[in-house]
């Protein structure tokens, strides 16, 4: 590898984990960076910045071409009141951005992530970027779903309530198992 590279390289981690914006998905950054996914699940697709930004550190950290994404939104039928993408315009963002086998799902939380869970099974890169709004994740509406979703290497990246600063949840598998048992 020539060193302008290496130097390039360097460079460019340097800025996604400590200059990227927005500061709230600097850890989606550092993740990606250390360990680039082969499985993304994405709970709340909005605008479409995240993936746009997502793509941005895939295609120098790792690639796009064999990233399985998954997005859930409400796309056109939301009523929240921020913009979001429909669903045809998430379709052709994921497209040009590279993620040949992306697959969205339409509906609210509660309604795509069973669908989610039995169609595509469990994701390397899970983000919760709608909220849960709960004491703990296990505690929301995914809880009863992480151990259909997630695998025992899983990393998920959740915040609180939509637009607040993504963060890593400690989750052992096991544990999940356990209570469903």
């Amino acid at each position: 590898m020539p060193k302008d590279w290496v130097a390039m390289r360097w460079l460019q981690k340097l800025y996604w984990i400590n200059f990227a914006q927005p500061v709230e998905d600097r850890e989606l950054y550092r993740t990606l960076i250390q360990r680039p996914a082969t499985s993304i699940l994405e709970l709340g697709v909005g605008d479409g910045s995240r993936l746009r930004r997502m793509s941005q550190v895939q295609r120098v950290f790792g690639t796009t071409d064999s990233v399985r994404y998954i997005g859930t939104d409400e796309f056109e039928s939301a009523t929240d009141g921020r913009r979001h993408l429909t669903l045809k315009q998430a379709h052709q963002m994921a497209s040009q951005l590279g993620f040949k086998k992306a697959s969205l799902i339409p509906g609210d939380i509660q309604s795509a992530l069973p669908r989610v869970a039995h169609k595509f099974g469990a994701s390397d890169l899970i983000i919760v970027g709608c909220g849960y709004q709960a004491t703990t994740l296990a505690d929301s509406f995914v809880g009863p779903w992480l151990n259909r979703i997630a695998h025992d290497r899983s990393i998920i990246l959740a915040c609180r309530n939509s637009g607040e600063k993504l963060e890593l949840v400690r989750w052992d598998c096991s544990d999940a198992a356990a209570r469903a048992a």
